[in-house]
């Protein structure tokens, strides 16, 4: 889980598969959960070799071992908090599930506490669940669509929701919005907030019912929601012909600053199986309906395909971190401590975080370079042009002047010979 908090990226919580064969696996202990909290230092420049982590866990340490949960930012100055929603909760003494009672905890930045929403919290609560698609919006009102439960929730019944939640944060107050044409149960979908308000949900797992087997659902089949008129739509999106692009879990969603493009990166066709979903890297254009996928191929040094990570957006890079390494063969435990830099600008990976390139969004095509180079050859000629005309136009005028000061002279010299009055 991470947040953009300011110009640091605060990392809370996760997991790494432990081994069939370790003495502490079992079918309730799979995985092995963190409880820690750092951040990483977007203040000044770094190198991908050496990211400037800070380890909080010292003050910031999670009350329970914690992944799956989905973190937002909320609130200004110094009561701007982390909101963690949902996710597996676990005793770090016991490795029992279910660590405390609570849907929702709260870190403060300023004072690196975790706390609960409190006595004042009201409404319809939240169910337990976890891989919901979570979001919040510019009037601290976050919106979880969504979610499963199953063993490590505390569930014997694998389950899938499609049910769409707010929560407050100013007011403190839970709602169960009920409302038509929602979607079919899914989990693992993500969700991206656009400007004009509306929550893009892509990919994921539906069921049909309770204790069936989750279906990956189609990359094209997109579900909008208005949180301005609270209206559901579903959109299509259309895929280049010669791409075909595999249904996916554990991808990331971020938008680019063009504020229309969603950069969607990794994920995979099975999350046990850990089998690279294709394209690894894809773009959605939402500016205008239909939705339009692409599929560039970055340039730089490319990182291993990834499911599980996260992507953050700050300036223009994206930045990933972490993940599980996937591949093309079947089960893999294999993980990923790196962070990887994203020039959105030009899609390039880079090494070194820095200043972003002053370019405008997008590459540049041939042609266009082409025009502006000409454009500037053009202008420099006519600049030229104008520049020598002026010249011979002050050259002519001296020229006439000097001429018309000679015949002057000369007219008066022929006057003084010939005065009958002068002396001879």
């Amino acid at each position: 889980m991470a947040t953009l908090v300011n110009n640091k990226i605060y990392f809370m919580g996760g997991s790494k598969p432990i081994p069939k064969n370790s003495p502490v696996w079992s079918q309730n202990h799979q995985y092995s959960l963190s409880d820690e909290v750092f951040y990483l230092d977007l203040s000044s420049s770094f190198t991908v070799d050496l990211p400037p982590f800070t380890d909080l866990s010292d003050s910031s340490r999670m009350p329970f071992g914690s992944e799956k949960g989905t973190t937002v930012l909320g609130g200004t100055g110094n009561g701007q908090r982390i909101y963690l929603i949902g996710g597996v909760q676990q005793n770090m003494a016991t490795s029992d599930y279910n660590a405390t009672n609570s849907i929702l905890w709260i870190y403060t930045i300023y004072t690196q506490h975790w706390n609960t929403s409190g006595s004042g919290t009201h409404g319809t609560l939240l169910p337990r669940r976890r891989s919901t698609g979570t979001i919040i919006d510019s009037k601290n009102i976050i919106y979880i669509f969504g979610g499963k439960v199953e063993l490590d929730m505390g569930s014997s019944v694998f389950t899938i929701f499609d049910d769409l939640f707010t929560f407050d944060i100013n007011l403190l107050e839970w709602k169960n919005l009920s409302l038509p044409n929602h979607p079919s149960k899914r989990s693992h979908a993500t969700a991206t907030l656009i400007p004009d308000g509306k929550i893009i949900y892509i990919g994921g797992v539906t069921q049909s019912n309770p204790g069936d087997n989750g279906t990956r659902l189609l990359m094209t089949e997109i579900y909008v929601f208005d949180t301005i008129q609270l209206t559901w739509s579903l959109k299509t999106a259309r895929s280049p012909d010669s791409v075909n692009i595999d249904p996916r879990v554990g991808h990331s969603a971020v938008l680019a600053p063009d504020n229309h493009t969603i950069v969607i990166f990794g994920g995979t066709q099975d999350g046990f199986a850990q089998i690279t979903a294709y394209p690894v890297f894809l773009l959605l254009n939402v500016k205008s309906e239909p939705f339009q996928y692409s599929a560039p191929t970055p340039s730089g040094p490319n990182p291993p395909p990834l499911a599980f990570h996260t992507a953050t957006l700050y300036q223009s890079y994206m930045i990933v971190a972490f993940g599980n390494i996937t591949n093309d063969f079947g089960p893999s435990n294999n993980t990923s401590a790196y962070v990887y830099l994203m020039d959105l600008s030009n899609y390039t990976w880079v090494t070194q975080f820095g200043e972003p390139t002053p370019t405008y969004f997008g590459k540049t095509t041939h042609t266009e370079l082409v025009i502006i180079i000409c454009s500037i050859v053009a202008g420099l000629l006519i600049i030229g042009a104008m520049v020598f005309c002026y010249i011979r136009k002050e050259e002519n005028e001296k020229y006439k002047c000097s001429n018309w000061i000679f015949i002057c002279h000369k007219t008066k010299r022929n006057a003084v010979d010939t005065d009958p009055e002068q002396p001879s």
